[in-house]
């Protein structure tokens, strides 16, 4: 299994789209970035995961097939969350920057990047073999049942003086 460097595919972003970027997993945790408001290993806010994950209730009010982006205006930056099934790409542009020229291709480009992340997916487990736990767990438990017969005698004794 082949693990993806998100780091390096952030640094080929900056470079071909001249804009800085952070790649996150569909639960929020920042894979690799270059916005320092979305640093690597931070979660995206609350507030804008539940934006993404009610986007298919949104599209659906606004008779529309799937929302694949949206983007906030800041008062420097325009920020542009542009979404597949398991990542979430952060673009962090500037307020001239064209969005109907940069968002197709950034679109295109998430796809790909999310057909590569299902193929790295582990798809065979290694068998467990829990026969030692279960043997520890039953030792553990026979410890315990010979320490209580051991004092059960002292228990009782204390029990008929006080």
């Amino acid at each position: 299994m082949k693990q993806i460097n998100y780091d390096e595919i952030i640094k080929q972003l900056k470079v071909e789209l001249n804009s800085e970027c952070a790649i996150a997993n569909i639960y929020g945790i920042v894979l690799a970035s270059k916005i320092k408001e979305f640093s690597k290993g931070k979660i995206i806010p609350h507030k804008i995961l539940s934006l993404i994950g009610s986007s298919k209730d949104i599209a659906d009010e606004l008779k529309l097939n799937k929302i694949n982006s949206f983007a906030l205006e800041a008062q420097e930056y325009n920020y542009l969350f542009t979404f597949s099934d398991e990542l979430i790409l952060i673009s962090k542009l500037g307020l001239n920057m064209n969005l109907a020229k940069y968002m197709p291709s950034i679109s295109v480009f998430l796809k790909k990047l999310s057909e590569k992340h299902k193929t790295q997916e582990v798809s065979e487990f290694s068998v467990f073999d829990f026969s030692k736990e279960i043997q520890k767990i039953q030792e553990i438990f026979q410890d315990k049942k010979s320490n209580d017969k051991k004092y059960s005698i002292i228990k009782d004794l204390v029990k008929h003086i006080t």
